[in-house]
């Protein structure tokens, strides 16, 4: 019987050493850890701390700047350029317009609108569908598949297309966010 009691005894001890070395070693690993070397952020770090960081940075930036300096940065943007100009121009009835030179500008139009050339004009449809107006004298011409367009010919994506006279021709489009690349003189309208 004296085994008995001895062998509860020690079980007794070693389950009490063990309660109070496990006991240590939780607190040892709670003492240690740190929200900072944890990969993950918590919500309520990202709600109180972050966000409001960002908001003063951001509010700070955007009280430096004036609008002439937004201007500016606009105006040297040569597609924002491009983009006003082809909102204006498919917006506006009867707008006029003109690329110089060498340089095209993009327009997106709606389906019903027409393009007539005020002259010499140049242009490449991108995307969409659009179909000749001509008179009849051989004024539009697909320079890429070097031949002459008649009226209601469409218009093939990609192609070089050039109009010479201003005796009413042009392109007439058919399919709503149609893009043109577009120099020269040109009347935009329905």
């Amino acid at each position: 019987m004296s085994k008995k009691i001895e062998l509860i005894k020690k079980a007794a001890a070693a389950v009490i050493m063990l309660t109070v070395l496990m006991t240590t070693m939780a607190f040892g690993v709670t003492e240690e850890y740190s929200t900072e070397t944890d990969p993950l952020v918590s919500l309520s770090y990202i709600n109180g701390v972050v966000i409001p960081d960002l908001e003063k940075y951001v509010d700070d930036k955007v009280n430096n700047v004036s609008a002439e300096q937004i201007a500016a940065e606009l105006l040297g943007n040569e597609e924002f350029r491009q983009y006003v100009s082809s909102v204006v121009s498919s917006m506006s009835s009867g707008s006029q317009g003109a690329a110089s030179g060498t340089e095209f500008i993009t327009l997106k139009l709606s389906a019903g609108k027409r393009i007539i050339a005020g002259g010499k004009c140049e242009l490449i449809l991108r995307s969409g569908k659009a179909a000749v107006i001509s008179s009849g004298n051989g004024a539009v011409k697909d320079l890429s598949a070097d031949k002459t367009l008649g009226n209601g010919d469409g218009v093939v994506t990609g192609n070089f297309i050039e109009i010479s006279y201003s005796d009413g021709s042009g392109i007439a489009v058919l399919q709503s966010n149609t893009e043109i690349l577009i120099r020269g003189e040109f009347t935009v309208g329905e």
